[in-house]
């Protein structure tokens, strides 16, 4: 968290009564300081220079002003400091000072957004990184990936913080069914990055910027594009990788920037969820809804649901697997505990019997794809592709639609 303090010269003297200026006695003094508080906050109020929410202040210069004049020899100063404190190579490249200047210019309110969401977050991904010795920097990726929403999905079917793939999640050990989908799980999803950023960074022989554009595109894409540059150096790889890929690493180094110079870059924070130190964890074994542990908290539905994005039915499904995790407001886990029988038994009759069912994920078939091929991707075996397609061989044509089917764990 940065705060810099900012000096508005002298009160007014006129705007004060002569008799409040004598500090002789306690009520002058508070009338003094009252007065004092209420110039300040007018001021900020006026001058919208202040983020209630965060501490971080600054002198009421727009993002999209600043981006327009940027001190390059500013940012590259401070990228310098900030690669001597990192294990990723964060030297200022021109692609990145592109990045840093379009988000300023086109993104404040986004990241503005991001910061705000970053005290329910980032710890988390911080705690992770950290168990999994892995750069805290990190921590940035669900930015770009998710704009830090567990429910984000991409066209292609990428879902959560981390904008996991079907077959990437469960080659990761993710739930995924009818009722939970573990992608979306923030301790469960950031757990599988974790791992598999680990495994890229293996491949990549220690090379993050290459492993990263793995996580990106896909090891196949970054091989081509290595292959095609006849180097393994990113800034030489990158003109053969897909142009978002392109701007993926660069992208990253400007978040980690701006970030940690919020000030200098005239970003605010706003939206702030609730912090992930003011949260708990408790384990769930009896089938519970979303209404019913709201009337057992006194909290709100949304806010069951925006806590727990992971319950694609709006039911905690404890009776399956031993129990499941239920992520509420510290300050009301006393309460859930003590009303939740009484809970329970409100409107009982509503409340779904569990089963984990298979889901089913639709591949379209790709010029040169065969089963064998496919099922191996999946995880699966050809003799159930055949069975749950209605294959009686083993033709199959580009642009046809595979029914697959998960294993339940």
């Amino acid at each position: 968290m940065v705060l810099m303090a900012l000096w508005i010269g002298p009160l007014n003297a006129a705007a004060i009564e002569p008799d409040t200026l004598s500090l002789d006695s306690t009520g002058a003094g508070m009338l003094l300081a009252d007065r004092a508080d209420s110039l300040w906050l007018q001021w900020c109020a006026e001058a919208h220079c202040v983020s209630t929410d965060s501490a971080v202040w600054y002198a009421g210069t727009s993002s999209r002003s600043l981006s327009s004049d940027l001190d390059t020899a500013a940012v590259v100063a401070a990228l310098m400091d900030l690669d001597r404190r990192s294990p990723m190579d964060l030297r200022p490249n021109g692609a990145v000072l592109d990045r840093i200047v379009f988000m300023m210019r086109n993104r404040p309110r986004f990241l503005g957004k991001m910061m705000g969401r970053a005290a329910h977050y980032f710890p988390l991904f911080e705690a992770a990184l950290d168990r999994h010795n892995l750069p805290l920097e990190l921590k940035y990726l669900p930015v770009l990936e998710s704009g830090l929403n567990p429910l984000a999905r991409s066209g292609a079917g990428a879902t959560g913080l981390w904008q996991f793939m079907y077959a990437t999640g469960r080659s990761q050990d993710l739930e995924i069914n009818s009722w939970v989908d573990e992608r979306r799980d923030p301790y469960a999803a950031t757990e599988a990055a974790c791992r598999f950023l680990g495994r890229l960074h293996d491949m990549y022989d220690g090379d993050w910027h290459l492993a990263l554009a793995a996580y990106n595109a896909g090891p196949g894409n970054v091989n081509k594009a290595i292959r095609r540059s006849g180097s393994r150096d990113f800034w030489k790889v990158r003109r053969f990788l897909p142009r978002e890929t392109a701007k993926y690493v660069p992208s990253v180094i400007a978040l980690v920037y701006l970030f940690e110079h919020p000030v200098d870059a005239g970003l605010v924070p706003s939206a702030p969820l609730v912090p992930r130190f003011a949260l708990d964890t408790v384990m769930l074994r009896q089938n519970v809804r979303f209404d019913q542990l709201a009337k057992a908290t006194g909290r709100p539905v949304e806010e069951v649901a925006q806590l727990n994005p992971q319950y694609r039915k709006a039911v905690v499904p404890g009776a399956v697997d031993g129990g499941w995790p239920l992520v509420l407001p510290t300050e009301c886990v006393g309460v859930f505990m003590d009303s939740l029988a009484v809970a329970l038994e409100w409107e009982a009759q509503r409340t779904p019997e569990v089963s984990f069912e298979p889901e089913v994920t639709v591949y379209r078939v790709r010029s040169g794809d065969v089963l064998g091929t496919i099922a191996e991707k999946h995880g699966v075996s050809v003799r159930e592709l055949r069975a749950w397609n209605g294959l009686r061989g083993d033709m199959i044509r580009a642009g046809q639609k595979l029914y697959i089917h998960a294993d339940p764990r």
